[in-house]
């Protein structure tokens, strides 16, 4: 399945070129369903694993501490990877999951040391303290990497404050946090996604002495950092000052792919290699090759100094890692496996601190493929395709073993402005049966999104409730992790040819703010309302922000300059309580 959702900011070099301003911006993912076609990369199938051998692999458990590794391989490979901390036999499987054959139930708990962040195992709230919370918030990108035909890879804050356009005010992290706190948003956390590099303090790409091209947003008064690393400390600082949560989470395999990587070692061709007019597919770089080379034990490690870092900087506002953004290439069993890898390295490292898993996708990839090959994924209705990072089904039939109240799902799910579903396209015209995105816009087929349209409701109630509102209602901690979309899309300001592409609906229509609207609805409903908005930052290109912005396609000036909150976003997240 193809996908459009790029997080591209789309500026005119033309603009920008005298002042020597590389163009573009990253922030997440993308949306894509089942299927045997379409996205995907070389891989190998790889799992993390603890449990018996299955199959007629040796052993491969995924191991921390001073434990020995329990666990094997799958099909015929024995299993690789060396140790991580004192612990023998640290390995990825590969295939499916292994370490839970006799599909145990998901634990209570382990019994490790209370902490200050757990979840009520009664109903499945968040707690800090003691005291039940509601999550609140919203994503916060730029640590992770943007696609720069310039700079690529320059992991920076996005803050709106440019330093040729608001040098005489300029916006600081300090005054923005101040405002997600006191406005009616009321915001208590922020999701802050990064890239393994980030954690390199002097990684090149983090480097901000660097002149040519310039850093966006680098005036030296409210932007006073050597590389993106100390960028990260100061504002995991500044927001336990400003009493507000942070969720970090590990968004790539490297700052140079993105939203593209679905697995740890992920590989081109990318999901974009073969998308016409584009200018940042990537397909330069992978997970596996250069000085950045990632792998199993090099994500543990990663983990390993997240959740070191509240010691290291006095702070206690880190409620959990996101163990890996929306890892689509990997089945359900091998993700449950290598997402308990990681909570045994928080564990280990922090009594405080949860784990925090995203689902996988409609479609994995298979042991040993590559390219663009796939196989179907289960998510129930096979017409309501999930995002990537959605597909929870599988935790039925295969339970994850972290321990309930060590653990927030975390599911992502948009609307048409990332990507046209085909349960979002009216299917009463026959040329429009099972069409998606580009091809149903080709067909000139029509939406069905509006809250006014009950089959509608019901549609999306299902798919939602069959991918992740069911670990809700087994006393689960949920958090949607991402969900947000361009008000009035198909006009976007980041992207007018969009509109044109949909030319043929009805002017008007707010597709995806009915289905924001709609989703928000179902939260309240389904008493589901922990949520971090993507994103905070007005420079996502296919669903801005909750800042606006003052770029527009007329006025490329304007880009990096935020003008205010969104009035309309922020009453629609207020109704979350």
């Amino acid at each position: 399945m193809r996908i459009r959702r790029s997080h591209i900011f789309l500026c005119s070099f033309a603009a920008l070129a005298l002042m020597g301003i590389a163009c573009g911006g990253d922030g997440s993912t993308a949306a894509t369903g089942g299927g045997l076609t379409g996205s995907g990369g070389a891989g190998s199938g790889n799992g993390s694993g603890a449990g018996s051998t299955v199959g007629n692999g040796s052993g491969a458990g995924s191991t921390v501490g001073n434990g020995s590794g329990a666990g094997s391989s799958v099909s015929n490979g024995a299993g690789a990877g060396s140790t991580t901390s004192n612990g023998a036999g640290a390995g990825v499987p590969s295939g499916s999951g292994s370490g839970n054959p006799d599909a145990k139930p998901t634990p209570d708990t382990d019994d490790s040391p209370n902490g200050r962040f757990r979840v009520n195992l009664d109903n499945g709230r968040l707690t800090q303290d003691g005291t039940e919370i509601q999550v609140r918030g919203g994503n916060w990108f730029g640590l992770e990497g943007q696609d720069d035909l310039d700079r690529p890879g320059a992991m920076e804050l996005f803050i709106g404050s440019m330093w040729w356009a608001e040098n005489s005010a300029p916006r600081t992290i300090a005054d923005t946090m101040k405002e997600l706190t006191s406005s009616n948003l009321k915001f208590n956390t922020i999701r802050l996604p990064i890239a393994p590099q980030t954690l390199v303090a002097n990684h090149p790409d983090g480097n901000y002495s660097t002149t040519s091209p310039r850093i966006k947003n680098n005036d030296p008064d409210v932007y006073p950092y050597a590389n993106a690393y100390e960028a990260l400390e100061d504002f995991l600082k500044q927001a336990s000052a400003n009493n507000l949560n942070v969720i970090i989470g590990i968004h790539s395999c490297s700052n140079h792919l993105g939203w593209r990587a679905g697995r740890l070692d992920d590989n081109k061709p990318y999901v974009d290699s073969d998308r016409e007019n584009y200018d940042y597919k990537a397909d330069d770089y992978t997970c596996l090759t250069g000085e950045d080379a990632y792998n199993y034990d090099k994500w543990l490690a990663d983990i390993r100094k997240i959740a070191q870092l509240p010691k290291k900087l006095n702070i206690k506002n880190i409620i959990g890692i996101d163990c890996f953004n929306e890892p689509w290439k990997y089945s359900w069993p091998e993700w449950a496996d290598m997402a308990k890898a990681c909570y045994d390295v928080i564990a280990e490292e922090n009594d405080d601190m949860i784990a925090v898993v995203q689902g996988v996708s409609g479609s994995h990839q298979p042991a040993g493929a590559s390219g663009l090959t796939l196989e179907p994924e289960p998510h129930g209705d096979e017409n309501l395709n999930p995002n990537w990072g959605e597909n929870f089904y599988g935790q039925t039939a295969y339970p994850i073993q972290i321990p309930r109240n060590r653990l927030c799902f975390s599911p992502h799910t948009y609307g048409p402005a990332v990507f046209v579903q085909k349960q979002h396209v009216d299917q009463s015209k026959p040329e429009c049966v099972g069409l998606e995105d580009e091809a149903a816009a080709k067909a000139g087929c029509g939406l069905v999104l509006e809250r006014s349209n009950a089959d509608t409701v019901a549609k999306l109630t299902k798919q939602w409730d069959e991918h992740f509102g069911f670990l809700h209602d087994q006393k689960f901690c949920v958090i949607t992790g991402e969900f947000g979309g361009v008000k009035d899309w198909p006009k976007n300001e980041m992207d007018p040819a969009l509109a044109q592409q949909w030319a043929h609906l009805p002017a008007g229509k707010r597709y995806d703010w009915e289905w924001q609207n709609m989703y928000v609805d179902y939260l309240i409903k389904k008493k589901m309302t922990d949520f971090t908005y993507w994103s905070i930052n007005p420079e996502s290109g296919d669903t801005g922000g909750i800042y606006n912005h003052k770029y527009t396609d007329a006025d490329k000036s304007g880009w990096g300059t935020w003008t205010g909150l969104d009035t309309e976003k922020v009453e629609m997240l207020a109704r979350l309580k």
